[in-house]
């Protein structure tokens, strides 16, 4: 082999294994430097060793109890509303007017 081809093969070993590396390289030391600053409070959650964390915990499953409770309310008013409008309709005649 001619020394041309020789560093043609190495330049194009080096580029296929050196871009992946060095992409790798330089996302693990954004990664270290930054922490994983993409997560919103993660840095008080961490300073606070996890206190803030179990008290948010609580007030999610708490939300999430006044939830069920608001669809049940819900619910009943729709069927509340429902009971009062059939009353109405079955109190009128067909030409619209109300009985008494």
């Amino acid at each position: 082999m001619e020394f041309e081809t020789i560093l043609k093969v190495i330049v194009m070993m080096v580029a296929v294994v050196g871009i992946p590396v060095g992409a790798y390289a330089a996302i693990a030391a954004t990664r270290s430097i930054w922490g994983h600053r993409g997560e919103p409070g993660s840095d008080q959650l961490r300073a606070a060793g996890g206190a803030d964390l179990i008290a948010l915990q609580e007030r999610v499953r708490d939300l999430e109890v006044l939830q069920t409770r608001m669809a049940e309310l819900e619910e009943r008013l729709d069927f509340a509303e429902r009971m009062l409008v059939q009353q109405r309709e079955a109190g009128r005649l067909p030409d619209g007017t109300e009985v008494r």
